[in-house]
Parts: structure tokens; sequence; C-alpha cells
């Protein structure tokens, strides 16, 4: 048997070993950090209630993972955790060391699981803020015409919001792989026929009709901000067929085109030449065109979420002769077809990302084709989604 050892001491002899060992049973040693009572049967650590447990006196599950008193995953902190050994919340949603909602990759979240700052703002992966479409805002909280003037949020540091000097070699690198093909441009001929077939669906019952819902969607938007527009009747079906289509089109569309000036013929405005004036008798035509799929896709936009063919945005009496202004009236009309169409490509889980030009425009007219550019580009994004949208509930009616 052994004996503790025995020493001199100031105070007369003592032990030097005064804790006792720890108990065994069947040659397996407990641990001193197990509850009192613990206890070895088949190779597994018992307590005293005879519940399993691990070496630091947790219940465990039948693979030996810690568990609580619910059977919940924990960690050596008593935290919850999930199979993979991360933090979650009691509704199994992950969470940081703060108890704030994350992604998979540690990016603070959202309830409904979208990117946001330390002030709970929406922001996109590269921490930008960006409103519920997804579009990057500017300073004042609207949304950006360009990249330089979008502003990032209040962002928590993470390996994802990399610095200048590795974004710019990912830049180049990525400027290596050939660029996507644009969209081609939408012809008056397709905004009709999609038109046609979203009544198709509306009238089968594929897509619900809620033409009072979409008025309301409207009247919103124009008390919003939206100016030079008026929700009023139109009927798209009456030009199906026609070979006067597109002319009824662009007369309920651009009842005032843009004229561009000739020897014997002013323009549609009077505007000073500069050095760098633009070709009016290119562009004119271009702006009148992108007018024209302006509000057909905005009007697309209604049909798709709304089921309303039978009214929509036409331009009224305060539709502006100037072509700057007639440039910010059609942006803020895509930002509606924008808002709406995101809308329904999430729920129809079509991808759409609105066009977003990556620098400013110079100021006043020098800056009309870079705007009339980009405006036509958006339009392009649109009218793929919405044509994506479509396929996508006739694919889904068919295999019905």
């Amino acid at each position: 048997m052994n004996m503790p050892s025995i020493s001199k001491t100031p105070f007369g002899l003592g032990f030097v070993n005064k804790k006792p060992p720890s108990p065994s049973v069947g040659g397996s040693k407990v641990p001193s950090t197990a509850p009192v009572g613990s206890y070895f049967k088949n190779g597994h650590l018992f307590n005293k209630q005879g519940q399993r447990i691990n070496a630091a006196g947790q219940r465990v599950d039948s693979s030996g993972r810690a568990i609580n008193d619910k059977g919940r995953l924990i960690n050596d902190k008593g935290q919850l955790i999930n199979a993979q050994g991360k933090l979650i919340n009691d509704k199994g949603h992950l969470i940081d060391n703060q108890g704030r909602l994350v992604n998979g990759t540690g990016r603070l979240v959202n309830a409904d699981g979208h990117l946001i700052d330390r002030d709970g703002k929406l922001v996109n992966r590269d921490g930008v803020l960006v409103d519920k479409v997804g579009r990057p805002l500017d300073k004042d909280g609207k949304i950006a015409r360009d990249k330089t003037s979008a502003v990032k949020g209040n962002n928590e540091a993470h390996e994802q919001l990399l610095p200048p000097s590795i974004t710019q070699q990912m830049i180049d690198w990525k400027n290596k792989i050939p660029k996507p093909v644009s969209p081609p441009k939408m012809t008056i001929a397709e905004a009709t026929a999609r038109m046609m077939d979203a009544e198709k669906m509306i009238k089968s019952g594929v897509i619900p009709s809620s033409p009072s819902a979409a008025q309301v969607a409207r009247d919103a938007a124009i008390s919003a901000g939206i100016t030079g527009v008026v929700s009023a009747p139109i009927n798209i079906a009456a030009y199906a067929g026609s070979t006067a289509a597109s002319e009824q089109i662009k007369a309920a569309y651009v009842p005032q085109p843009m004229i561009p000036p000739t020897p014997s013929a002013k323009s549609s405005i009077d505007r000073p030449d500069t050095p760098q004036s633009p070709d009016l008798t290119r562009l004119y035509p271009r702006m009148n065109d992108a007018q024209v799929t302006a509000f057909t896709v905005a009007n697309q936009s209604m049909a798709l979420k709304y089921g309303d063919t039978q009214s929509g945005f036409v331009p009224n009496q305060n539709w502006s002769k100037d072509p700057l202004e007639r440039m910010t009236q059609l942006e803020e009309l895509l930002d509606f077809a924008e808002e709406h169409t995101k809308e329904v490509a999430d729920v129809r889980e079509v991808f759409f990302k609105p066009h977003l030009a990556n620098d400013p425009a110079a100021a006043g007219m020098e800056g009309l084709e870079a705007r009339l550019g980009t405006i036509e580009k958006r339009i392009s994004k649109l009218s793929q989604a919405q044509a994506n949208v479509l396929q996508n509930l006739s694919q889904s009616t068919g295999s019905e």
C-alpha cells in the first residue's frame, strides 16, 4: 500500500501530499474535473444521476458531443453550437460572440439573411450601403448613379472587405477574363410580345390579377417623386398583329419626341453649343427609343407583379422637353421598374442585378451620351430579367 511521504516542517511532522488519489473503477481513472460521484461504466463516464458526461462534467450524446439539458449541442463554455461547431442562437441561426446574427462566413446579417453593417443598415458584399433592391446608395441615401458615388457602411472588419491593394489585384485578374456579352436591346416588337405573354398568363390565372394594388403602387411612386408621368389606361393587346403597332406604342409613350436640329428646323429645346456638345442628331433618336422601352419595362413590372395590363404609366404634360431633365425622369422611372422587377425575380428565383455605371457622367450636355448609355444598359438588364421571369412562369406551368 502506497503511503504519502512525511517530512519535517517548522510545526513538526506533516504530510507533503495531502490530496488522496482520484478514485478509479476498472482501471479507468475518474478525472478530477468530473462531478462528485462520477463513475465509469462500459468505458464511458457517468455522473451520479446516471447521465453520460465528458471529462469537464458536461452531459454528452451517444457520439460523445457535449449537450445541454434540452439535448442541444454546446461548446466547452456551454454556448449553443451547430453540428459544425459554430455558435447559434435558440432558433438555430448563426451568431457571433456578441450574439449578433451572422452568415456562414461570419458577416453580420439581419433576420432575413441580408448583409448589414454595425448600424443595421443593408450593405452588399463589398460593404457598400444598398437599398432593398440591392442598389448602392450615395451619401444622401439616394440611389447612386455610379460606383464612385456609392458609400460604405459602418462595417465590421472581415476578410471579404479586402484592402485596396488586394482588391486591385483581384480587379486586374478579373479583367483578364472576357467580359460577358451585354444583352441585346429590346425592340418594340419584343416589348409587345412580352406584354401579350403576360396578359395570357394573367387570364389563365398563372399571374394573380390585382389592378387596384398596381394603382396604389403607381400612385405611391408619383407621390414619392417620380415626375412627368400619370397612371392611365393602356391597351397593349390592341396593338398585337397590327402593322402600325410600333407607331402606336411610340405615340403613347413618346408623345413629344426629342427632335434634333436641322438646317431648316430648330431642336426640341435650344441650348448653347459648347466645344464638347454631343451629336444630337444621333443621340435624340436613341433617347426616344430609350423612352419607349423604359415605359415598357416599368409597366411590364406591374404586369408581372400585380397582373395589370390595363393601366400603366404614360407621360403627361409635365414630361420635360429638356434632354437633361428628361434623362432624370427616365432614371427615376427605371428606379421604379427595378424595385418591382427585383421583387418578382426573387419570388421566381431569377437572378437580377441592376446595372450601375462605373464612373459619373460629366455635368451638363457633355454627360448626356454617358447617361443615355447607362439608361440603355439598365433597360437591357431589366428586359432580360423580365424575360427570364416569364420563361420561369411558363416552365412551371408546363410542369404542373
